[in-house]
């Protein structure tokens, strides 16, 4: 027989799954007024900052209702401080009982009307300075455009879709692991993205609930802790596993268990490996020192003595 210890021949493998660079955010902006398109600048593959302009809406329309409603609530203020002041002198003349009751309540209505009015036009004007503001469109993050959804004189209604754009900063990977490998993802010390041969650090920020039944894999999420890959790009999550493992060709079958001999005091002995597949090197939670048996491993049964032969 021959042997070598776990020392020598055992390693912690490298483990990897499919997995996706993704954006949280893919957006379509879309006007939030009608009007005629008047400025597209962005272009398909435009890396652009959070602010800026997408495209700009003709906005005489929107700035003629602002206009119009400033000049109203600034006749309304005027028409409001005349009948404040036709308050305050009908409560004068009450209090000398020179004036009617009545008068008084009716310039008391007055005034209330006219203060709510004023309230009702500012309310307008502030409506009408929103839509002047929604002429020009612009980007809510820093992005990507991926997509010219609107083009230069086109007439747009409220809710139409201009650009299609694509987070570039919020980023994730999302990969699809195989149910028996979470225990190992979980308890990794380093995991990492590799695509277009580039490493990217990430780590473990979620694993769904739910399975799919056709690839018996879950969804597990990862954020960069570094610089990220680019969104869409597609890789591979790698994980190196905590335990140590033997090589594959090491296992035999004994009783319907594989595992590995290891000689213990002249004698072999059978160490089963729950869960592990032929061709799968089996993960051993055995001392550096254990001598796993190599030539000869065969024909042993637990217990057989065994002679070592040096090399």
């Amino acid at each position: 027989m021959t042997i070598r210890t776990l020392e020598a021949v055992g390693f912690y493998p490298v483990r990897s799954a499919p997995a996706t660079t993704i954006s949280l955010n893919d957006t379509r902006v879309s006007a939030e007024i009608h009007g005629v398109v008047q400025e597209m600048p962005v272009r398909v593959g435009d890396e652009i900052e959070s602010g800026a302009l997408l495209a700009r809406l003709d906005c005489d329309e929107h700035a003629l209702d602002l206009q119009q409603a400033r000049a109203m609530t600034q006749a309304a203020r005027a028409d409001a401080e005349f009948a404040q002041f036709q308050l305050e002198r009908a409560q004068e003349l009450a209090r000398r009982q020179a004036v009617s009751a009545e008068v008084l309540n009716e310039r008391q209505a007055q005034a209330s009307r006219t203060r709510a009015e004023v309230l009702r036009l500012e309310a307008a004007s502030r409506a009408a300075q929103r839509r002047v503001n929604h002429c020009q469109i612009r980007a809510p993050f820093d992005a990507v455009v991926i997509e010219r959804l609107a083009s230069t004189g086109e007439l747009v209604q409220a809710g139409t879709p201009i650009a299609r754009i694509l987070d570039a900063r919020d980023l994730e990977v999302s990969g699809d692991i195989q149910q028996r490998d979470l225990p190992a993802l979980e308890a990794a010390g380093s995991i990492r993205f590799v695509a277009a041969g580039e490493h990217y650090p990430v780590e473990l920020r979620a694993i769904s609930p739910m399975v799919d039944q056709r690839l018996r894999s879950v969804d597990v999420r990862f954020v960069f802790t570094e610089e990220a890959a680019r969104p869409g790009q597609v890789g591979r999550i790698e994980w190196v596993s905590d335990r140590r493992h033997a090589p594959a060709d090491l296992l035999v079958r004994r009783d319907d268990m594989l595992g590995v001999f290891v000689e213990e005091e002249g004698q072999a002995r059978f160490i089963s490996t729950p869960g592990v597949r032929e061709g799968q090197p089996p993960p051993l939670d055995l001392p550096d020192e254990a001598r796993l048996i190599f030539d000869g491993r065969f024909g042993l049964r637990d217990g057989d003595p065994v002679r070592i032969i040096e090399r």
